[in-house]
């Protein structure tokens, strides 16, 4: 336990930041709703964000919105530069292609999390932003094409972590049982996909990116169901991006 007593404020304009980076408006009684707070209090954290330049306000009735400076609050950030570096470049030449957008997720605990989008860069994106968002491992396509390519041991492990997690009411034999046809399915075709009862209007198919030992990340694409893409040329074009960025970071062991 920490030895003093967290700052309220800092608290409440970290909450209203995170909260406005994931839609490209915000409204007070909204971002109010959500985090709890009379409506005054919001409006005294997006005012003083405001005159520090990070937030813009459109109009009364518009609401506010986040400005570019917010970007140099992640400019400190130092995690999976040289890997980003090699998959940005990829991702952003597949989306300029097929349009959809596409990302890359890498492992943390129990989880994936989208480390990179192409969500602004693809003109049929469907939401404001993906970054830093959690991907269940059992339901989401990231999750899937890992627990599908990774070594059996690691796989063995993450079902354990996620019953202990009680992320699922199944035991750790139980959930290997359940998921094994599942995950030789998606090994026989060579990607996942989503379960389709979280969104019905989107899907998403999703590749691992190989290292020697294991998966490095996985790097998927949405889109809308209703478009009805050639999934077959989808995947071919995950497959080359993919093939690329193992290529461009073979030799670099610890870039995780």
């Amino acid at each position: 336990m920490p030895s003093y007593t967290s700052v309220r404020s800092v608290e409440r304009t970290l909450a209203v930041l995170a909260l406005m980076n994931r839609r490209p408006i915000s409204r007070v009684q909204e971002l109010a709703d959500e985090i709890s707070l009379p409506p005054a209090t919001v409006v005294r954290v997006l005012e003083t964000l405001a005159q520090l330049g990070y937030v813009r306000k459109q109009s009364r009735r518009t609401g506010y919105t986040l400005t570019e400076k917010v970007h140099e609050l992640s400019a400190g950030y130092h995690g999976l530069p040289t890997f980003l570096d090699h998959a940005k470049p990829v991702l952003e030449e597949l989306t300029h292609h097929f349009l959809w957008p596409a990302a890359l997720s890498t492992i943390s605990g129990t989880s994936m999390i989208v480390r990179f989008s192409t969500i602004p860069n693809s003109p049929l994106s469907h939401t404001h932003s993906t970054l830093q968002k959690r991907l269940d491992l059992l339901t989401r396509a990231h999750g899937r094409a890992y627990l599908a390519f990774c070594p059996p041991a690691e796989r063995r492990r993450l079902f354990y972590e996620l019953s202990e997690a009680q992320v699922t009411l199944l035991s750790p034999a139980e959930l290997e049982d359940q998921m094994s046809s599942h995950l030789h399915r998606v090994r026989e075709l060579g990607y996942a996909e989503r379960d389709h009862e979280i969104d019905p209007q989107t899907t998403t198919i999703a590749i691992p990116i190989m290292r020697e030992n294991g998966v490095a990340a996985v790097v998927g694409m949405t889109f809308f169901r209703g478009a009805n893409p050639k999934v077959s040329l989808l995947l071919q074009g995950l497959q080359m991006a993919a093939a690329k960025i193992e290529k461009l970071i073979e030799d670099e062991p610890s870039y995780l």
